[in-house]
């Protein structure tokens, strides 16, 4: 009762057919056994670009809105390369991408997140991290290439279950912790933590 997990899911033709061949973009409020089939959606979004921000805005709004919280944590999934344009959270039906400049242009709409989760390769960067300095207090995510396996979502919520009071620096090294077959994942702090290592740098 304590922990909500809301996922926006976009699938494209052709690409898989299982659970009713769905083909939009579908919002689910995620629980356990759940299968991810047009009827246990709460909402479809018909097809949305998931590289425009404005995707991003309007699903952080929503969640937001319809399951406040008193804290919150945003995972991306998908293919990663840091600041290269072209490359992160890439929708293939729209042939476009969620570059770094987009992501930095939503951040005022989006307002605070405690966590900020990359479950895609090499976003562990310090432009990254930079990108959400002072937007959250911590990052998860991996310096190098990321498994299919990626995140172990089962393993992250467990903990998140069993004490919902969890500080911002625990959930994101539950998330870290969960990616076993991924050596170089980390939790990093973004919030005034980050100002040592950005002058170092």
């Amino acid at each position: 009762a304590d922990v909500q997990v809301i996922a926006l899911a976009d699938r494209g033709p052709g690409y898989d057919t299982s659970y009713g061949d769905w083909q939009t973009t579908k919002l689910f409020r995620v629980t356990q056994g759940m299968t991810a089939d047009g009827a246990n959606a709460i909402a479809d979004w018909g097809e949305r670009n998931m590289g425009d921000p404005q995707t991003l805005i309007d699903f952080v709004t929503y969640t937001k809105a319809n399951y406040p919280a008193d804290h919150y944590a945003l995972i991306f999934w998908g293919h990663g390369w840091n600041w290269h344009p072209g490359y992160v959270m890439a929708d293939d039906t729209d042939g476009d991408t969620l570059d770094y400049e987009e992501q930095k242009a939503a951040l005022p709409s989006l307002g605070f997140i405690d966590v900020v989760g990359y479950d895609g390769c090499n976003m562990a960067s310090i432009e990254i991290l930079n990108l959400w300095h002072g937007h959250a207090t911590a990052i998860t995510g991996s310096q190098e290439y990321v498994g299919w396996e990626g995140l172990q979502y089962e393993l992250a919520l467990a903990q998140m279950q069993s004490n919902p009071n969890m500080t911002a620096d625990q959930v994101a090294v539950a998330f870290s912790q969960s990616a076993t077959a991924d050596k170089t994942w980390a939790a990093l702090a973004v919030d005034s933590r980050f100002d040592t290592v950005l002058t170092a740098f």
